[in-house]
């Protein structure tokens, strides 16, 4: 994923929680906020209650690449967290695609 989509600092992390804009899922939660960069960024959050850590590593895998798919070409300023529940272990890559792109398309519109 390129570089300038991505949040890095835990001060982004903090004040996309502080907007309080979320959708809710079964494996994941999205965190939103709009910036004033004029492309989106996203980030994950994905603690150990997911799995040890080849499981969390294939989750956050999974994640960018539909993040990348979804966001590479999108002009809209946007900041993105993405939470990921503990079912998002066991879910296979559909699953996650499928409720990544209907919580994005929430959130993006």
């Amino acid at each position: 994923m390129l570089t300038r989509l991505r949040l890095r600092h835990s001060l982004d992390f903090r004040a996309v929680y502080q907007a309080r804009h979320a959708r809710h899922g079964r494996l994941m939660v999205i965190h939103s906020r709009a910036n004033t960069i004029g492309h989106p960024r996203i980030g994950f959050s994905i603690s150990t209650r997911v799995g040890g850590a080849v499981q969390r590593n294939l989750v956050k895998r999974r994640l960018r690449q539909l993040a990348h798919a979804r966001l590479a070409g999108s002009e809209q300023g946007l900041d993105l967290v993405v939470v990921v529940r503990p079912a998002a272990a066991q879910a296979t890559f559909p699953e996650l695609e499928s409720e990544f792109g209907a919580l994005a398309n929430q959130v993006l519109g």
